[in-house]
């Protein structure tokens, strides 16, 4: 599955990256995350309790972060295991470049998914994916400026809601791996 995009954040390069590397904003940010922990320089572990086809699986990923280019640039290496319900694991590219009002975040990302999910479909899988995309980002501008997101209140955020337990797994892993990738590794010619 490849995964790419651009987003608008309204605070500085500096900021946006300080914001993406903190792992209190990642928690606020991440549907059922539990713990996002800095295991060493440029690795988090990231353990999310999610419900999928109806069973809470908790979900284990580790991170590791290449070619960190602040704040421009990094490559996020991911594998993420929730037991029977699955594995994710890729890599993303992230580039953040100043714009009129804020950052230009623009990721890429690449990923293969096995078990029950992978039984789900491309199609399925893919979708759920960009919902948490958009999710994860939605959430993380409103943390950005100071709002708490508590409740859904947006459409995304209600689809969110709504959404099958494997979508939000998957979207869930895909999107973290996304955030560190961008935030970490340099964005060159692809």
């Amino acid at each position: 599955m490849d995964v790419q995009g651009k987003r608008h954040i309204s605070l500085s390069p500096a900021q946006t990256w300080e914001a993406l590397n903190s792992p209190i904003m990642l928690r606020a940010c991440i549907p059922g995350c539990e713990s996002v922990t800095q295991t060493g320089p440029g690795r988090f572990e990231v353990v999310q309790q999610l419900e999928i086809a109806g069973t809470r699986t908790r979900f284990s990923s580790s991170l590791s972060l290449e070619d960190v280019n602040p704040p421009h640039s990094y490559v996020l290496r991911f594998e993420g295991n929730g037991g029977n319900a699955g594995f994710g694991l890729g890599r993303a590219l992230i580039a953040l470049q100043p714009g009129a009002d804020g950052t230009q975040l623009q990721f890429q990302a690449s990923a293969e998914v096995g078990g029950a999910i992978a039984q789900l479909g491309s199609t399925a899988v893919d979708g759920a994916v960009r919902a948490l995309l958009e999710d994860f980002f939605t959430r993380f501008e409103r943390n950005a400026r100071g709002e708490a997101v508590l409740a859904p209140t947006g459409m995304v955020e209600r689809l969110w809601m709504m959404m099958p337990p494997w979508a939000w797994a998957i979207s869930t892993l895909v999107g973290v791996f996304i955030v560190y990738w961008g935030l970490h590794g340099t964005w060159g010619t692809v």
